[in-house]
């Protein structure tokens, strides 16, 4: 059997956006798990829905390893709640664990509009080991064998939504591989407002100080006490690199201008919270 974990957390409990994702899932094919805090969402689906409460305080990845508890799927699947899935998703996301070819599939997320592409690369950039899977993936859209998951599960550490990086990271060094499924697809919601646009900038920017550590620990071990010297400064240089590729996407394929201002904005934000991390963690997340 196969479960569906969707949680409200960043959402708020919105029922309208809600119903929308839950609405083009099948809601036969799976068992639907919803996880919220605070009053529960109204939402009229046919089907039945398994419904998690959480603490107020729960966060992220409280929300998605509490939704895994109260599954019981062999295969389990994780999509957010601001995340609208392709018709066909349940089946793109659990197929290949279903039939037996792989144990962790990562699907793709995507923005929608001219500039999502742009946006992918610098928000949702998947990197390969060979032609068919990834070294990374996103708790938006994912799915894991049950005794995989049940082994490891997200870790609690002091970020925002970097701990499914640290995940990823765990599983190449226990050489479990991640089979990438391009269509699998679901389609991530923008910031509703400048206000939650620069609230998440600042924490995607703390978690690239957050995660680098982890990174040059799996890949370059004795690099690890020369990085811990350095502060903040190896991020930022990461974030200009990132920044460098970003241009010269946005220059090859456009909109140039609305794209080279995109680009600079978040290079610019993304850098103040990775310098400024801890305290970005404290005020905001």
């Amino acid at each position: 059997m196969i479960s569906v974990v969707v949680e409200t957390w960043n959402i708020a409990g919105d029922a309208a956006r809600l119903q929308r994702v839950l609405g083009a899932l099948d809601l036969r094919a799976a068992e639907v798990v919803v996880t919220y805090a605070g009053a529960r969402p109204l939402v009229d689906l046919p089907g039945a829905i398994s419904w998690v409460e959480l603490a107020p305080d729960a966060g992220y990845y409280d929300h998605k390893n509490a939704g895994f508890d109260a599954s019981t799927g062999d295969i389990v699947a994780f999509i957010d709640g601001d995340c609208e899935p392709d018709p066909d998703w349940v089946a793109m996301i659990a197929g290949p664990i279903g039939r037996e070819e792989a144990r962790v599939v990562a699907g793709m997320t995507s923005y929608a509009g001219a500039l999502s592409p742009l946006a992918n690369q610098l928000d949702f950039p998947y990197f390969h080991t060979d032609r068919t899977h990834v070294r990374n993936f996103f708790a938006n859209n994912v799915a894991f064998a049950r005794d995989v998951f049940a082994a490891r599960r997200y870790p609690e550490l002091a970020m925002f939504h970097g701990q499914c990086q640290v995940l990823g990271l765990q599983l190449l060094a226990d050489r479990v591989p991640v089979l990438f499924a391009p269509d699998a697809r679901v389609t991530h919601a923008w910031p509703e407002s400048p206000r939650d646009w620069l609230a998440v900038r600042l924490l995607r920017g703390a978690d690239t100080a957050s995660l680098l550590p982890y990174v040059v620990a799996h890949y370059v071990p004795r690099a690890s006490p020369v990085l811990a010297k350095l502060g903040r400064a190896p991020a930022i240089a990461v974030l200009g690199l990132r920044a460098f590729a970003g241009a010269w996407t946005a220059l090859r394929r456009g909109p140039i201008v609305r794209g080279l201002a995109l680009v600079a904005g978040v290079t610019v934000v993304d850098a103040i919270g990775a310098a400024a991390a801890p305290a970005v963690y404290r005020m905001i997340a």
